[in-house]
């Protein structure tokens, strides 16, 4: 393709940053026992919103051997620190297998009665359709599971761009065709300089348009993240490169947008730049204003605005003052939005903390 090869050569230095600390953190990483490869690394069932209700989510996080881009010598993500629950050698097709069916097994009957309708995501800390994370056997087998279960409406698988491929589409399709499909997409930004300078992303927006286009062709939904303040970027400029992203998006018809708050994971550049107070999370907000400044709410009639922060309310997440009233309703108010879709929640009178002065005075300077 594409973005792998695409790099800058402002770069360089963070690329070995990043390889430097990824490196101290494996070396201090347990080596994963039989058991653990044969369960997921997590799995839930909670509220969420459908493209046409408020339903249901059932996730897994399979464990694989994790990220192509994060193990390659470029380094990875700037931010992304998941290749720490991933494994060192192979996992094979069956411990993959066994990873689903342990979580599937264990809330099939939960889901099936209950009421609600079901939005199922699957995700292993990388590309859903890298053959070298997960193989076809076991995508397939977990294709033919999900396809047969009425309850789950939506399908969401995620992956880097260069993965997929018609091949892939056309393998997808051979066993759905009343579910609606979404692959998401970690874009971060619609700023080529942004995504690869500040994040180490090794995409570029052309190669997005191509594929956004390839999915549309197919019928397959398209979930874009957007990252809401990079590292070595203030608070006013994130909230200026988010907004202009939501709208550039918008203009592209994608069909869902999650935005991702940075929060602070180990063993990452992010982190880093924390430990000496070069970087904060951003503020809750910041996410509001983005997203009163970048949308209308026509633009949700044929859009789903998605964020369910990692971290919310805590030092490493997203955050205003970590007063805990002041935390739980930004919270609440963010909720609320994503549920209804309707953007008068972000304006619900909830709790008025002293810090929005503090943060109208300094949001520049952070």
């Amino acid at each position: 393709m594409n973005g792998n090869n695409t790099f800058f050569k402002d770069n360089k230095p963070i690329v070995e940053k990043i390889n430097s600390i990824r490196w101290e953190a494996l070396k201090k990483r347990i080596k994963y026992g039989l058991e653990v490869i044969e369960r997921p690394i997590s799995f839930w069932i909670k509220e969420d919103r459908l493209r046409e209700e408020i339903g249901k989510e059932f996730t897994i996080i399979l464990r694989s051997k994790g990220c192509s881009w994060g193990a390659s010598e470029h380094g990875g993500c700037s931010m992304c620190g998941y290749y720490l629950d991933a494994v060192n050698e192979e996992v094979s097709t069956t411990q993959l297998i066994n990873q689903f069916d342990y979580a599937y097994n264990n809330k099939i009957n939960e889901i099936k009665q209950d009421p609600h309708n079901y939005i199922f995501k699957i995700y292993n800390s990388g590309s859903f359709l890298d053959e070298n994370e997960i193989p076809q056997e076991a995508r397939n087998y977990i294709y033919e599971k999900i396809s047969k279960v009425e309850k789950f409406k939506e399908f969401v698988i995620e992956s880097r761009l260069e993965y997929i491929t018609v091949e892939k589409l056309e393998e997808i399709r051979e066993f759905f065709d009343k579910k609606y499909l979404e692959i998401a997409i970690g874009l971060e930004t619609v700023d080529d300089y942004i995504r690869n300078n500040y994040i180490n992303k090794g995409v570029v927006f052309k190669d997005f348009k191509s594929t956004l286009q390839r999915l549309k062709e197919y019928n397959i939904g398209v979930r874009v993240y957007l990252l809401l303040k990079p590292p070595f970027m203030n608070e006013q400029a994130a909230i200026d490169d988010c907004s202009q992203s939501i709208k550039k998006l918008v203009e592209l018809n994608v069909n869902s947008i999650s935005i991702n708050p940075l929060n602070i994971q180990k063993g990452t550049l992010a982190e880093y730049l924390w430990f000496q107070n070069r970087y904060r999370p951003p503020w809750f907000y910041s996410l509001f204003k983005c997203l009163k400044k970048s949308l209308t709410q026509e633009n949700l009639k044929n859009l789903r605005i998605l964020s369910d922060p990692s971290g919310a309310g805590t030092k490493r997440g997203i955050h205003n003052c970590l007063k805990r009233e002041c935390e739980i309703s930004a919270k609440e108010r963010l909720k609320h939005f994503v549920l209804s879709q309707d953007l008068s929640e972000l304006d619900q009178n909830g709790y008025e903390c002293t810090c929005k002065k503090k943060y109208n005075l300094k949001k520049v300077f952070d």
